[in-house]
């Protein structure tokens, strides 16, 4: 799989390289719990979004409005720099 994922990268300009090798790096820092298995996220995930559609509106909208304030009080950090690029954290 390796030589695989080499090959693809030669193919593709420099720019895209670094993001592969970005994206490596996020994967390779924020790896899956061993015992969880992908179906186990999968239901995970249509738990969530169970709760999420059974939410109330305007509890969700005071969600929205608390996570707007810390953003703009600055406690919030961005995922990404103003060139889309991720910002690695350590």
């Amino acid at each position: 799989m390796a030589n695989a994922i080499a090959e693809i990268a030669e193919a593709m300009p420099l720019a895209r390289r670094v993001q592969l090798y970005e994206f490596a790096l996020f994967l390779e820092s924020h790896p899956l719990p061993a015992e969880e298995t992908y179906e186990q996220i999968a239901d995970d995930e249509a738990q969530w979004d169970e709760q999420f559609a059974s939410t109330a509106e305007d509890k969700l909208k005071a969600l929205v409005v608390s996570v707007e304030a810390e953003i703009e009080e600055g406690k919030a950090l961005p995922m990404f720099d103003e060139r889309g690029e991720f910002i690695e954290r350590r």
